[in-house]
């Protein structure tokens, strides 16, 4: 199985979001051979809902994940493995840095 065909998730369904739910998106760097890590690019979007995704993985296994789908400030709606495999650079050319996708979600804080 490629990183290709490792995020052809499908979502299954989706719900809607209550307010104030958000999402904090970091895209990370690792310079291989090193313990050299940075932070390329950290934003925080909200959370407009919910999807129950059937992800892929490498070794060929499927199951169920909810994931959160968020509005970029692109004004894209993304979830999680979508935004990841974008972002993703598991087998980088040699010399570049290995690039990684966490995520952080983060409920309504109270009032």
């Amino acid at each position: 199985m490629t990183d290709e065909d490792r995020f052809e998730n499908e979502i299954l369904s989706m719900t809607t979001a209550h307010p104030g739910w958000t999402v904090r998106v970091q895209v990370k760097a690792h310079k291989p051979g090193t313990s050299e890590r940075w932070v390329e690019e950290e934003d925080v979007f909200p959370v407009v809902g919910w999807a129950v995704v059937a992800c892929r993985y490498r070794d060929g296994s499927v199951s169920n994940k909810v994931e959160p789908v968020f509005l970029t400030g692109a004004g894209q709606l993304e979830h999680e493995s979508l935004y990841r495999w974008q972002y993703s650079e598991l087998e980088p050319q040699a010399g570049q840095p290995r690039i990684t996708v966490s995520f952080d979600v983060r409920a309504p804080s109270a009032a």
